[in-house]
């Protein structure tokens, strides 16, 4: 990345990077350089998580850099998830999600106040973006339509993340690893894994708090992988354990697939074990009784990741868009 703005990842930037513990008027002054070197040097700009060099929505200041790019410079955002995702349209929408959680996020969407500032931001977005790519169909229910497409997720890392024989144990390991618990549904995932145990020889991981190498090394030796029951779709932590050639069980909104590629939709339904809060153990039940149905969710994992996830692939879908 040029910029380590909004990078949650501590990947290296190149121009700008932004210590937190730096005093405010230095890091705007480090903006305005980049600011300034961005607006001569680069012909596209590509935009992370809906921000850009100088968005302020907390003070109702939104992409205040846009309008000064060169009309000739290209714009480019992508949005990946509670960056455009609103609270009390999907609850409109949808019979249940995360956004119907109390709390998730601490409640910072409660309120309302946040679906207003992410709507103003996506107004101001599309007054100023030639193209808008969305990781998750749920989002385009509110970025431009005519505008936005459907991008796969990839991976860091793809080239050293590998898949092993996959052996059912005695013991079968199912792991959850939430980034939230209210948001990804483990309020529903641990009861029901807690009964399992009672009548299955299972041994339940829950990961948090580990740096992403240490988490892969416990992912490696699972059997079933559980991602969330609420949103509606799948993140990176669920790509990379189908590059493992592990079963991933996760809620996939059916009504949401219209938003992807059709063979898309059926591959993903014919991949995953699909889950929702009100099924997990009865689902899980059947895998466990047969595990030879593990076996070919793991055969559909790694078919379905090389598919569909490819870093060469998805970086071909950008480099089209760049190009056009």
């Amino acid at each position: 990345p040029i910029c380590d703005c909004f990078n949650f990842s501590n990947f290296k930037s190149d121009i700008l990077s932004l210590n937190k513990n730096d005093p405010k008027y230095k890091k705007f002054l480090n903006r305005i350089r980049a600011f300034l070197k961005f607006r001569k040097e680069y012909d596209i700009l590509h935009f992370n998580f809906g921000s850009s060099l100088f968005h302020f929505p907390k003070y109702n200041l939104y992409f205040l850099d846009l309008p000064f790019y060169s009309k000739n410079t290209k714009k480019i955002f992508t949005y990946n998830g509670c960056d455009a995702r609103q609270k009390y349209p999907t609850m409109q929408r949808v019979a249940f999600s995360a956004c119907h959680e109390k709390n998730c996020y601490n409640g910072i969407c409660d309120s309302g106040k946040m679906d207003k500032i992410k709507q103003k931001s996506i107004v101001k977005v599309n007054e100023y973006a030639d193209y808008i790519f969305a990781l998750n169909p749920d989002l385009m229910y509110f970025l431009p339509e005519g505008k936005t497409s459907f991008l796969p997720y990839t991976i860091a890392g793809w080239n050293e993340i590998n898949s092993a024989s996959y052996r059912i144990d005695k013991k079968i390991k199912i792991i959850h690893s939430p980034t939230n618990r209210i948001a990804k549904g483990s309020n529903y995932i641990l009861p029901a894994l807690k009964n399992l145990e009672k009548k299955y020889p299972i041994e339940v991981y829950i990961i948090e708090g580990m740096s992403n190498n240490q988490a892969l090394k416990i992912y490696q030796e699972s059997h079933i992988i559980i991602d969330q029951v609420l949103i509606g779709w799948y993140g990176g932590f669920s790509v990379e354990a189908m590059k493992m050639g592990k079963p991933v069980a996760v809620f996939i909104r059916e009504d949401d697939l219209k938003f992807i590629p059709p063979q898309m939709a059926k591959d993903i339904k014919d991949t995953v074990i699909n889950i929702d809060p009100f099924n997990i153990e009865e689902i899980l039940e059947k895998y466990l009784n047969d595990t030879s149905l593990l076996i070919k969710k793991s055969q559909a994992s790694l078919e379905y990741v090389y598919k569909w996830h490819n870093p060469l692939s998805i970086a071909k879908l950008v480099k089209e868009v760049y190009e056009s």
